[in-house]
C-alpha cells in the first residue's frame, strides 16, 4: 500500500482543523448572533478535538447557555396606548414601585420587581395566537401576562390576585385602590377589557366557567398543599397550565419546606416550599395531567444564600413547565 506523503497529511489536518473552527464560528454566529472570541473558539475546538464533546452536541450546548437565552428574549413587548409620553410618564410618577416591567409607548416602568427580559422568557410558554381562546391569569399582580394575552387575540381574559390587600388595610378607605397591583392603572393606559377580580387561588370554586389556559406564574411556591390547589386548576382548565417559578436542582422527585411560621425569623425564609421539576411533573400527573413537561430553565441571582440551593450559591434556578390535559 503507498504510504501518504507526510506532507499532504498535514495538509489534510490543517483543512480538517480549519473546516472544525469554521464550524464553531458558525454556531456562534447562528446562535449568539456575534463572531466567537479567541478563548470561546479554542475552548470548543480543544474539547472536540479531545473527543470531550462532539460536534453534534454544539447546537444544544448554545442553545442551553445564558447568552443565548438573553440573546433571544431581547425584543421589547410594547403596548399602545391613545395617552401621549407626557400623560403615560405622568400617570407613572404617581405610584412609586410596580410588579410587572411594562412598556408603554415607549415608555417603560422604573422600579419593578420583574425585567422585561425575564417577562418575554416566560412568555415564550404561552401560544403566540390566542384567537377564540379563554385565559385565567391567576395571581396576575399588575397584569402583565393578562394584557400579554389580549394583545395576542385571546377574547376572554380574567385576572386574579389577593396579594397586597391586606397590606393597604392601614390606609383609610378612601386611599385603599381597587387592584393595590396597578393593574387598573395599566388596563386604563392601554384601554384593556381584561376583567380583574380580588380572589385567591382559594376561591378559584367560586368561577364559576373554564378556561382553555391557566397562567399560574410565581405562585406554586407559595402553596403549602399544591395538590389540592392544582387539582382546582385541573377542573377549570380544557387545554394546558402553564407555570413557573423556583426549582430545586435534582433530578430526583423532591421538595424543600420550609418552617415560615415565625415571620420574624429571616435567617432561612424563603417561601413555604420549592420543588424540583421531576416532582411537580409527578404532582401534575397524579392532578390527572397527561402531559407534563419542563419547557426551559433560566438562572436567577437571589441575593443571599438559601439551604435548598445544594450548591452553596445565591444564584437559583426558575423553571418553566406546561401541564396539558391531552397529549395532542
Amino acid at each position: 500500500m503507498k504510504k501518504q506523503n507526510p506532507y499532504n497529511e498535514h495538509l489534510n489536518k490543517l483543512q480538517l482543523d480549519m473546516d472544525l473552527r469554521e464550524i464553531i464560528r458558525q454556531h456562534y454566529v447562528n446562535f449568539l448572533n456575534r463572531e466567537p472570541d479567541p478563548e470561546g473558539l479554542e475552548y470548543y475546538f480543544t474539547e472536540i478535538k479531545n473527543h470531550r464533546i462532539k460536534i453534534s452536541d454544539l447546537e444544544i450546548i448554545f442553545k442551553n447557555s445564558n447568552e443565548y437565552k438573553s440573546t433571544i428574549f431581547q425584543k421589547e413587548i410594547i403596548f399602545n396606548s391613545k395617552f401621549s409620553k407626557k400623560e403615560i410618564k405622568n400617570f407613572f410618577k404617581k405610584e412609586n414601585t410596580f410588579y410587572h416591567t411594562m412598556n408603554i409607548n415607549g415608555i417603560e416602568t422604573k422600579n419593578t420587581r420583574t425585567s422585561s427580559q425575564y417577562q418575554a422568557w416566560i412568555s415564550q410558554v404561552i401560544p403566540k395566537d390566542l384567537t377564540g381562546k379563554s385565559v385565567l391569569d391567576v395571581g396576575c399582580s399588575d397584569g402583565f401576562y393578562s394584557f400579554l394575552c389580549e394583545q395576542r387575540n385571546a377574547n376572554r381574559i380574567l385576572a386574579i390576585d389577593y396579594e397586597s390587600f391586606e397590606m393597604q388595610k392601614e390606609f383609610p378607605e378612601s386611599e385603599q385602590k381597587k387592584n393595590p397591583n396597578n393593574l387598573e392603572l395599566y388596563k386604563k393606559l392601554i384601554n384593556s377589557h381584561v376583567e380583574y377580580m380580588n380572589l385567591g387561588l382559594h376561591d378559584i370554586d367560586l368561577i364559576k366557567e373554564t378556561f382553555d389556559f391557566v397562567l399560574f406564574f410565581g405562585i406554586y411556591y407559595h402553596i403549602q398543599d399544591l395538590v389540592s390547589s392544582l387539582k382546582k386548576i385541573y377542573s377549570i382548565v380544557n387545554d394546558s397550565v402553564f407555570l413557573a417559578g423556583h426549582i430545586l436542582e435534582s433530578e430526583h422527585p423532591i421538595m424543600y419546606y420550609y418552617d415560615t411560621s415565625n415571620e420574624d425569623d429571616l435567617s432561612n425564609r424563603f417561601a413555604p416550599i420549592v420543588a424540583s421539576p421531576q416532582c411537580l411533573i409527578n404532582i401534575a400527573n397524579v392532578c390527572g395531567f397527561e402531559k407534563a413537561e419542563l419547557v426551559d430553565t433560566i438562572s436567577q441571582t437571589l441575593g443571599r444564600t438559601y439551604p435548598h440551593i445544594f450548591s452553596n450559591s445565591d444564584h437559583g434556578k426558575i423553571g418553566l413547565f406546561k401541564f396539558s390535559k391531552k397529549t395532542s
